[in-house]
């Protein structure tokens, strides 16, 4: 039992030979990592020695491209400077361009206002221009009609208001009622009524007959130049001269007027003997009464044709023989032409002529008509 090797003692040899073992490769792994180490700072250094130049000149052109960078960027500065002046200059330009591009904008704007005013003023008349030629266009044959029918009537007023003719003026109204009837438009109902009224007055018109009375007082101034006169007259004028020396049987003849005058019964006594001159005026003074009587009766003054008839018969009592037959039938002729009418009262047709005229007045009053009419029974 005293020669057992303890069994500490064991386990610290073992341990002294393992730590031994370790430090042994320790000093190895030491001396390995320092030759390695030595080996590669030889091998750095030698690599270095032969970098070295390499690295001068990769130095040198670190410098040159430094230079030629900072050469780079201050051209770059300039080129930025400029082109800070020219965006400064474009803004500018660009600034006076807007400018202009305004002003000329609002001169276009105002020139073109003017324009659409111009046009809308040009348009607006050529409107109305093609709608009055739409208008005379389309006008139906009812126009046509009522336009003739206006016509007529004007004439027909014409035609009264100047020469009197009753016929022609009946004519020519009678062909505008039919032109009306025609025509179918309800709106010349009331033009139709006043027509018809006209027509009637003027069929009720007597034209005086101008040309019986005119031949009747020709017939009288043929007969003056047989009428007596009251007083003695020395014969008829010869040639429209006074003889100097009347012949023997121009002496007998006024001897004769003379008795003759002398053995009439009168109340009125013989003043003087006429002569021929005498007796040839006294007869033309009446002729000039006939006539004058005559052309007023033509021209339809029946104040003047009267008053005539009224002066030619106190010329007759003056100066002709009241007592014998011929003098009183002509102045029973005077009396009769006397109430002869010459002129008549025409009446007024201008009433149907206007109302024609104001057709659309009468139109519009017919459709206040019609569209009134179906509210009456619903008040």
């Amino acid at each position: 039992m005293a020669d057992l090797v303890p069994e500490d003692e064991f386990e610290d040899e073992g341990l002294g030979k393992l730590g031994l073992w370790i430090t042994i490769v320790v000093v190895l792994l030491i001396l390995a990592l320092g030759g390695g180490g030595y080996y590669l700072f030889q091998k750095l250094r030698s690599e270095q020695a032969g970098l070295g130049g390499a690295v001068g000149k990769e130095s040198q052109r670190v410098l040159e491209l430094t230079h030629q960078v900072t050469t780079l960027q201050k051209e770059i500065a300039l080129i930025h400077r400029q082109l800070t002046d020219l965006d400064a200059r474009q803004a500018a330009q660009q600034q006076r361009w807007r400018q202009m591009r305004d002003e000329q904008a609002k001169v276009f704007d105002a020139k073109l206002e003017a324009l659409e005013k111009k046009l809308e003023n040009s348009h607006a008349k050529l409107v109305t221009q093609i709608q009055a030629l739409g208008r005379q266009i389309s006008r139906t044959r009812a126009d046509v009609m009522l336009a003739d029918a206006e016509y007529l009537l004007s004439a027909a007023n014409q035609k009264l208001r100047l020469t009197g003719d009753v016929q022609a003026a009946l004519r020519a109204m009678e062909a505008a009622d039919e032109l009306l009837r025609q025509s179918g438009d309800p709106a010349v109902f009331k033009v139709r009524e006043a027509l018809v009224k006209e027509i009637a007055a003027l069929r009720k018109v007597k034209q005086p007959d101008v040309v019986g009375v005119s031949a009747q007082l020709l017939a009288l101034e043929e007969q003056v130049n047989q009428l007596p006169l009251y007083l003695p007259h020395m014969g008829k004028v010869t040639g429209g001269q006074k003889k100097a020396h009347p012949s023997d049987q121009d002496i007998i003849e006024q001897w004769k007027d003379v008795l003759t005058i002398r053995r009439r019964k009168t109340e009125r006594p013989v003043e003087a003997i006429l002569t021929p001159e005498e007796v040839e005026a006294i007869r033309h003074a009446l002729i000039l009464k006939l006539e004058t009587a005559r052309f007023a009766a033509i021209r339809g003054e029946p104040g003047l044709y009267r008053s005539s008839l009224e002066a030619a018969k106190q010329w007759v009592r003056q100066h002709f023989d009241t007592q014998t037959s011929q003098t009183k039938d002509f102045l029973a002729a005077l009396d009769r032409l006397m109430e002869q009418p010459v002129a008549v009262q025409l009446p007024e047709i201008g009433q149907s002529l206007k109302l024609l005229r104001h057709l659309p007045q009468l139109r519009l009053d017919l459709d206040r008509l019609d569209s009134a009419a179906p509210a009456a029974p619903a008040q």
